[in-house]
């Protein structure tokens, strides 16, 4: 199954939460999160952000069009 940008999004938003509350997070590689890592989780939840933004404005076929112009 591939995980969406949105999946991939709010699972970076449920361990940020979980990161703030103190819990522990461990991702599917098996590496911990701990607040050392939030600066990084919130890095990641602004470049999903923006991915999903530009996905809504058509992202993708901006990208074929430029491609097809080069």
């Amino acid at each position: 199954m591939t995980t969406t940008n949105r999946q991939r999004l709010q699972w970076y938003l449920d361990a940020e939460q979980k990161i703030l509350m103190q819990q522990s997070v461990e991702t599917a590689e098996g590496e911990k999160l701990t607040f050392a890592s939030l600066a990084t989780v919130r890095r990641e939840i602004e470049r999903l952000q923006a991915l999903i933004a530009r996905e809504n404005q058509g992202g993708r076929r901006s990208l074929i069009r430029r491609n097809y112009l080069e």
